[in-house]
């Protein structure tokens, strides 16, 4: 059974600074929560229970806090091993800080539904036609928390987002479209009025393999002045790839033409039914050796979902430590130097991992920085499907790859340094922002005030996702095969 993470918390009373759970957004199939996920959840508890008396606080207060959010990385440790950095006075002292971090947060995959809707209900259109996801099938929009109103809370009062930008899903028509670009554009608009500074950036939704798509695109260039691309290659009908000159090509020359040159793109986590291998990241090098003035970012870095691999109690990976299908486009990188207009984000697949399996998180990581560099690596969340992003923008500040697997992988560390060309300011550089301007102007915006006062009078993060869970063991629907290509 599927059920939404936000109303199984507010059935069972109870919800974790950090998710305990795979939350999915209806792409893929969530995972079980697992054993391990299990205990990670009592021990919050369990500590939560014994320090908030100590902080003179509610166990729902505690964990609403900044020590409750250490009190939960203390569970992580205590379960996985050491992969977070967090001391226990932070959890259990008051005025117990953690030092400082990097000032600057560029979320690149954040996300809020239209009007009149409550979860992705064009993917479950899409899941009613096709019959991908039989679990889907007429469930009901509840409570409106995927919306703007709430969206704005999450990201910039419960979180130290600074900015971000606003993607959608190309998949047809825009009926079919979670958030269809002009409303993109239109909540764009309203962020930034409302702060009185520039917060938030619109991607333009790029479909050619669509009939008219190239009109569209010109549209969305001249009219809506959107800040990239966003594609989509392994939609139902019609898929296409990064590499195919007679789809792909002409939209590359007419980005060219319009000056809008970073193509973003989903990669990985494909949607459960459809053809996996256009969702597989091995047509983007033939395609950026073939653009060298155009940015591909590579949304979701290629991971694909590894619910089969840990649910069986496998590791995922292969004794040189490889991931599948992240692996394709880490190889080709490093064998090919002069692909260096490729970038790896990060949204959904770091927290995914984060919580499910660290050191797949810390091999996803290492990989990438190895190929890559740290320099090509963008932060995003997939937020607000995740809740709000502050739990990962810690969990990513604390993160850190194992000694033992940078010395048996090859694998660099992840620095401080990393960390801030990461959170932000490789974002920046692509999207051409000035980092020193927007820190002096932010902070006395009228969105900043709004937080201040929000934190002054007692923060009330919700703590809750607003995604898909799934309940129950493992392959309990037969309509859905855990077999199935995910």
């Amino acid at each position: 059974m599927w059920m939404r993470k936000s109303e199984k918390d507010r059935q069972e009373g109870r919800c974790t600074p950090i998710p305990t759970q795979v939350v999915s957004n209806e792409e893929y199939i969530p995972m079980p929560q697992s054993e391990d996920q299990r205990r990670v959840e009592r021990r919050i508890y369990e500590l939560a229970d014994r320090l908030a008396a100590g902080r003179k606080m509610s166990r729902r207060q505690y964990l609403g806090s900044a020590a409750g959010m250490a009190a939960a990385f203390l569970a992580m440790n205590e379960v996985f091993g050491r992969y977070f950095l967090v001391d226990w006075a932070e959890a259990a002292e008051a005025g117990a800080e953690p030092e400082t971090w990097p000032d600057f947060v560029f979320d690149a995959q954040l996300h809020h539904v239209k009007e009149g809707i409550v979860g992705p209900l064009g993917f479950r259109r899409l899941a009613g036609m096709f019959n991908l996801n039989p679990d889907l099938v007429g469930v009901k929009p509840g409570r409106e928390d995927l919306q703007l109103e709430n969206f704005t809370k999450e990201v910039f009062l419960d979180s130290e987002t600074t900015m971000g930008i606003i993607s959608g899903a190309p998949v047809g028509e825009d009926r079919y479209n979670i958030l269809p670009v002009d409303m993109m554009v239109e909540t764009r608009r309203t962020i930034n009025e409302l702060a009185g500074s520039r917060r938030m950036l619109s991607h333009g939704l790029a479909a050619p393999n669509m009939p008219g798509s190239l009109e569209e695109i010109e549209r969305q260039a001249a009219e809506l002045k959107v800040d990239g691309w966003k594609c989509y290659t392994g939609v139902p009908i019609n898929p296409w790839r990064m590499d195919d000159e007679k789809i792909a090509y002409p939209f590359y020359e007419l980005a060219l033409k319009l000056g809008i040159t970073n193509i973003s793109v989903h990669k990985g986590l494909p949607i459960t039914g459809t053809d996996p291998e256009y969702c597989r990241p091995w047509d983007i090098k033939k395609a950026a050796l073939d653009w060298p003035d155009l940015n591909f970012i590579v949304y979701h870095s290629g991971f694909r979902n590894l619910v089969n691999e840990l649910a069986a109690g496998a590791t995922g990976i292969d004794e040189n430590g490889y991931l599948v299908w992240t692996s394709d486009i880490v190889r080709d990188r490093l064998e090919t130097p002069e692909m260096t207009n490729v970038y790896m984000e990060l949204g959904s697949v770091f927290g995914h991992t984060a919580i499910t399996h660290p050191e797949i998180c810390s091999h996803l990581m290492g990989q990438i920085l190895k190929a890559f560099g740290s320099d090509h690596v963008i932060w995003g969340t997939d937020s607000i499907w995740w809740g709000s992003p502050q739990w990962q923008i810690e969990a990513f500040r604390r993160f850190e790859i194992p000694e033992a697997l940078q010395e048996k992988h090859g694998y660099p560390a992840l620095t401080r340094r990393d960390k801030e060309l990461i959170l932000g300011l490789n974002s920046a550089h692509l999207y051409g922002i000035d980092v020193p301007a927007a820190l002096e102007a932010i902070p006395g915006d009228r969105l900043s005030r709004m937080r201040a006062a929000y934190l002054q009078d007692g923060p009330a993060p919700s703590n809750t996702q607003y995604g898909w869970v799934h309940e129950g063991p493992l392959g309990e629907d037969p309509e859905v095969p855990w077999g199935t290509p995910i």
